[in-house]
């Protein structure tokens, strides 16, 4: 067995973790979005704000790719954490590859002076959860997936929604914002940003995230580094003219039916005005205007986050699947 670390600049490195993730994904979960090498090659370089995700293949005697692991770790906050991703080939399973990949994650972790793990799995795929469990791991928190097919979202629907909330929030503007974004912009986001760390993370041990104007940059950085165009709506208050909530929503070109669904957050003040409707709503209808390509959109909420929840099913997204994030503290 060979542990092979994963560089981005290489070609076959990335097309042979991009062939091996979409072998794992169209057999375990093939209702998640194809990962191209564009995808693939981002992640490993940029991460989500600069951050890459350290990414090793495992070869065995022959040569061939077996398995690959990658590690998250946090730089901002949350400075004991590293969240984990791995996989074993499907006609590989059950030769002690997943145990050897576990067992190199929990080395790496102690090395960077880390103490927690996390690794997410289906909540319904009782082979990965016996697997951490006999590992130690325990589940910590659970997340749903959603997808919002367009095709089939009525109008009517929607347009009943927007009236409902745009007669709560009549003491807010929306506003339309294409990167790039200045300073004052960005330093006018952080509350509105910060407002995501209200939302529920179950049994795990996480710390708040804090952003600055730095990490906000890092953030934009990211985005524009791998190659995704972005769109962002804010809800400003009428009286004070103070960001009270935005969505983030991206589209990547080499997939441009498809997009992804950020953070959509209100400022605890602000909160009771349906203003993450009426944020999402007026996302739709941009994009029906820039994006007439799109299909689906994909949104992630934790299992018991019931006010964002109740958002996205009014707007027609619909459950695809449940996971479930499992959490080991090691022994330092």
């Amino acid at each position: 067995m060979r542990l092979v670390e994963v560089d981005p600049d290489d070609e076959g490195h990335v097309g042979t973790l991009t062939r091996l993730i979409e072998v794992a994904r169209a057999h375990d979960d093939p209702d998640a979005f194809v990962q191209t090498v564009e995808d693939v090659r981002n992640e490993v370089r940029y991460g989500g704000d600069l951050e890459p995700t350290q990414v090793v293949l495992l070869l065995d005697d022959t040569g061939a790719a077996v398995g690959h692991l990658g590690l998250w770790v946090p730089q901002h906050d949350n400075r004991h954490l590293v969240d984990a991703r791995f996989s074993v080939v499907p006609d590989r399973r059950g030769q002690g590859f997943g145990t050897l990949l576990l067992e190199e994650l929990q080395r790496r972790t102690l090395a960077l002076g880390r103490t927690t793990l996390w690794i997410g799995v289906a909540a319904d795929d009782a082979s990965s959860t016996r697997f951490l469990a006999q590992h130690g791991f325990s589940p910590g928190s659970r997340d749903a997936r959603r997808h919002q097919r367009l095709a089939q979202v009525d109008p009517e629907t929607i347009a009943a929604v927007e009236r409902d909330a745009a007669a709560h929030a009549r003491d807010y503007v929306l506003e339309r914002v294409d990167p790039p974004y200045d300073d004052a912009h960005l330093t006018a986001l952080i509350p509105a940003m910060a407002a995501i760390n209200d939302a529920p993370t179950g049994a795990l041990t996480f710390e708040d995230e804090v952003f600055d104007l730095d990490r906000m940059r890092e953030i934009e950085q990211a985005r524009a580094l791998r190659g995704e165009r972005a769109r962002r709506v804010l809800a400003r208050h009428r009286g004070t003219g103070a960001v009270a909530g935005h969505t983030y929503l991206t589209v990547r070109p080499w997939a441009p039916t498809e997009a992804y669904q950020w953070d959509t957050s209100v400022a605890r003040v602000d909160r009771g005005h349906r203003l993450g409707l009426a944020l999402k709503i007026e996302m739709m209808r941009w994009l029906a205007e820039t994006e007439p390509q799109l299909e689906v959109v994909e949104t992630w909420n934790n299992a018991d986050n019931v006010p964002m929840i109740n958002v996205n099913e009014a707007l027609g997204y619909r459950l695809s699947r449940t996971f479930a994030t499992h959490q080991k503290v090691l022994d330092a």
